[in-house]
């Protein structure tokens, strides 16, 4: 992999977060225990979002700088809408896979499973709410919170910016009072949105405030902070005794104490970001950045490559994954669910992503050098321009 300025822990843990994502879609995937929901109160959704949320300012803060305000807002939007473009993609290659499969094998409940009823009998008011996202069937949810939060961000950045103190009091009172009183966005035909964006922008806006340091906006270091990183450490050491033991019992018994459940829903609900979940992020984000520093030999190792180029294309590979996971999950369900089928389906699936990722990787550096010769070309004082002169 060639030399390259840019913080691959960003792509690394964007492309391992994807490949979880992949992982957890496929319902009873033994593989799936190797994930990080089963080792933390978290899992790949937390990380996807903070990520998102730090690349948002390094990316368009940056932009900001060099250009200003509005270029800058302009910039957002256009992404914005390169993600509601690949959202619809992807929910109508969603509604023919699941479709197709329900008809094919005879198997309705596939379309109850997927949250697909609704669709076949009212489409043509499932499609209008699929097109202002209020519509999410199952694995459909986590590109709708994206836009959303990068939509406002076009917004809050100049004064995330500016104030970052004030912006980031209001983003944690917003979450407080989501979490506390459970205000959300409705979705179609009944129910709230699976990640509450009012909860979610927090843990968005902790990402981006930490990256304001990259556009030149001095922040304190809380992973010099020894006391912070001890109190993190034990929190991360505790977590994953817990969630071992709780994943241990499951394994063995294939269901948890309905105590625990309660607990758990209390205290760890994932639509709200609840606050086990929020503070074990945190604390595995606080220990990870500080042991892990950029320039941290893993990232020139072969093995770690092929996830950093899944993170270097993450839109892409995300819908990928997806298509992969509804995939393997009809395929299991319909053929074979045992371990072998469940170790191949998961395997050939992360192949799949991985060589999608090469290809794209290899297609942009064999356009790079056209682009710049094509840049070059249009240089002032460039052969092309003076013979055309």
């Amino acid at each position: 992999m060639a030399a390259t300025d840019r913080d691959l822990r960003l792509d690394f843990f964007r492309g391992l977060s994807l490949l979880f994502i992949f992982l957890d879609h496929i319902p009873d995937n033994v593989v799936s225990y190797f994930t990080l929901s089963n080792v933390a109160f978290c899992d790949a959704a937390e990380v996807f979002v903070f990520i998102s949320g730090f690349t948002a300012t390094f990316v368009f803060g940056g932009l900001m700088n060099r250009y200003g305000t509005t270029f800058s807002a302009v910039q957002i939007l256009k992404r914005c809408w390169t993600l509601y473009v690949a959202h619809i993609f992807l929910f109508v290659i969603f509604i023919a896979q699941v479709s197709y499969t329900a008809a094919r094998f005879n198997n309705p409940m596939f379309l109850d499973e997927m949250g697909m009823a609704e669709f076949l009998q009212e489409p043509y008011i499932a499609v209008l709410k699929a097109v202002v996202l209020q519509f999410q069937p199952e694995f459909m949810n986590i590109l709708p919170l994206y836009i959303v939060l990068l939509l406002g961000f076009a917004l809050v950045l100049p004064l995330l910016r500016a104030q970052p103190v004030l912006v980031m009091t209001a983003s944690t009172v917003l979450y407080v009072a989501a979490a506390t009183l459970h205000f959300n966005l409705r979705k179609f035909p009944e129910g709230v949105w699976y990640f509450n964006p009012f909860a979610w922008q927090f843990i968005f806006l902790i990402g981006a405030a930490m990256a304001l340091r990259r556009i030149g906006i001095q922040l304190p270091a809380l992973q010099r902070r020894h006391h912070l990183l001890w109190l993190s450490a034990t929190i991360v050491v505790v977590t994953v005794a817990i969630k071992l033991a709780m994943t241990f019992v499951y394994i063995r018994t294939g269901e948890f104490p309905h105590v625990v459940l309660r607990m758990l829903y209390t205290i760890g609900d994932k639509t709200n970001l609840e606050p086990l979940r929020l503070i074990n992020f945190l604390a595995l984000a606080h220990v990870t950045v500080t042991v892990i520093r950029r320039d941290h030999p893993m990232f020139r190792r072969a093995w770690a490559e092929p996830v950093i180029l899944c993170g270097q294309n993450s839109l892409h590979i995300f819908c990928l994954g997806i298509f992969l996971a509804v995939l393997s999950h009809f395929l299991l369900s319909e053929i074979s669910n045992g371990l072998a089928a469940q170790i191949i389906a998961s395997a050939g699936g992360i192949l799949v992503m991985v060589g999608t990722a090469y290809g794209m990787s290899w297609s942009k550096h064999r356009a790079r050098p056209e682009r710049e010769r094509g840049a070059a070309a249009a240089a002032p004082g460039s052969r092309a321009i003076q013979g055309g002169e």
